[in-house]
C-alpha cells in the first residue's frame, strides 16, 4: 500500500511510519514548515517525505496530486494540551481547519482512500467511575482546547462520510508514550530528569499533581493499532485505543525511579499542575479487539524502561 502520514515528524508519527516500512507499505509523509524532523532522520532514504502548512489548502492539495495514496493517516495536530491553551486559535486552525482542508482535498482528489482521523480519547471529558472502563458509546464532552478541536473534526467529518463517501474511521487512543517522546509530557518529563540526574545532573525529579490516573499504552501498540483500522476499520465508526486499566502518575514515578541507577529526590513543583484535570479515566478496547483483533501487548514497564532508555541515548549523543 502507498501510504500518507501527516504529521509523520512527530511522536506517533514517526512510529507509525517504521510500523508502515515494516509492513512493506511505501510511505509518505507530511512535516510542518519549521518543524524538527530529529524523530524521522533514520527514515529519511525510505520515505517521501513533503514540507508545508496543513491549514493551507494549497499545499496539501498539491500533494494529493503528486501520487494515489491508498491510505491516509491524519496524526498532524497541536496535541500538548498547554500549547493549544496558550494558543487557541492556532491550535483550532492546526486541529479543526486543517482536518477539514484535509478532508475536502480527499474528497476531490482522492476519494477512493482510506482514511484514519486520529482523535483523542480527551474528547469524552470527566466521566463519572460508574461508567468507566469508558466505551465508544459515552457522550463526547471535551474540557479543553485540545479535546474541543479534535471532537469538533470528529463531527465536521461525518457529513464527509454520509454526504460525500469518504471511508473515514476515527480512532480515539488514551494516553500513550515510548521513545522519541516530547519531555513535556508526564511520562517523558520524568525519565527524562532521572537520566539527567544519572548523567550528574542535580539529583531532583521535579513534579506536579501525582494522583490524576490514566491510561497509558505504548505508542507502538497505538501505531500497529491504526494501521489495523486501515485495514479492518468500519467507516464513520470511532474506536479506542487503550489498555484497559488506569495507572497513577505517582505509580509511573515510581517505576522510573526504581530503574534509575542512582538516588533522586522528588520535589514538588507547582508550575507543574495542570488548571483543568481530569482525575480517573480508563477504556474499553473491546470494539478495536472484536473488529481487528488488536489488542496491547507492551507491558507498561516495559515501554517504560523503553523510554528511559532512550533519554540516556539522547544524553549521551549531546555530550560526545
Amino acid at each position: 500500500m502507498r501510504v500518507l502520514i501527516t504529521g509523520s515528524e512527530g511522536f506517533a508519527g514517526s512510529h507509525l511510519a517504521e510500523h508502515c516500512l515494516a509492513q512493506g507499505d511505501e510511505v509518505w509523509g507530511t512535516c510542518g514548515s519549521g518543524a524538527r524532523a530529529t524523530n524521522i532522520a533514520h527514515l529519511l532514504d525510505q520515505i517521501t517525505v513533503r514540507v508545508g502548512d496543513l491549514s493551507k489548502p494549497d499545499f496539501i492539495y498539491g500533494v494529493l496530486n503528486e501520487t494515489r495514496f491508498d491510505v491516509i493517516y491524519h496524526l498532524a495536530a497541536v496535541s500538548f494540551v498547554p500549547d493549544a491553551e496558550r494558543g487557541p486559535a492556532r491550535a483550532y486552525e492546526i486541529n479543526v481547519l486543517a482536518g477539514i482542508h484535509l478532508l475536502e482535498a480527499i474528497r476531490t482528489q482522492h476519494k477512493h482512500a482510506k482514511v484514519v482521523l486520529a482523535s483523542s480519547a480527551e474528547v469524552y471529558g470527566h466521566v463519572k467511575p460508574e461508567d468507566m472502563p469508558i466505551k465508544e458509546t459515552q457522550t463526547v464532552a471535551p474540557v479543553n482546547i485540545f479535546a474541543s478541536g479534535k471532537a469538533a473534526l470528529e463531527l465536521a467529518a461525518h457529513p464527509f462520510v454520509t454526504t460525500y463517501g469518504l471511508n473515514v474511521t476515527i480512532a480515539r487512543p488514551f494516553n500513550h508514550t515510548g521513545p522519541r517522546q516530547r519531555p513535556d509530557f508526564v511520562c517523558s518529563t520524568f525519565a527524562q530528569q532521572v537520566a539527567q540526574v544519572e548523567a550528574g545532573g542535580e539529583k531532583v525529579i521535579r513534579v506536579g499533581d501525582l494522583s490524576p490516573k490514566r491510561d497509558f499504552s505504548d505508542v507502538r501498540d497505538i501505531v500497529r493499532g491504526y494501521r489495523l483500522l486501515a485495514e479492518k476499520g468500519e467507516c464513520g465508526v470511532p474506536y479506542n485505543l487503550a489498555s484497559g486499566r488506569s495507572v497513577s502518575v505517582k505509580e509511573i514515578l515510581e517505576i522510573l525511579i526504581q530503574m534509575s541507577r542512582v538516588k533522586v529526590e522528588v520535589v514538588s513543583d507547582p508550575a507543574r499542575v495542570r488548571k483543568t484535570q481530569v482525575m480517573d479515566v480508563f477504556g474499553s478496547y473491546d470494539r478495536i479487539h472484536q473488529r481487528c483483533g488488536w489488542t496491547p501487548e507492551n507491558p507498561l514497564e516495559k515501554t517504560l524502561r523503553d523510554l528511559l532508555n532512550w533519554h540516556r541515548d539522547v544524553i549521551m549523543f549531546k555530550k560526545s
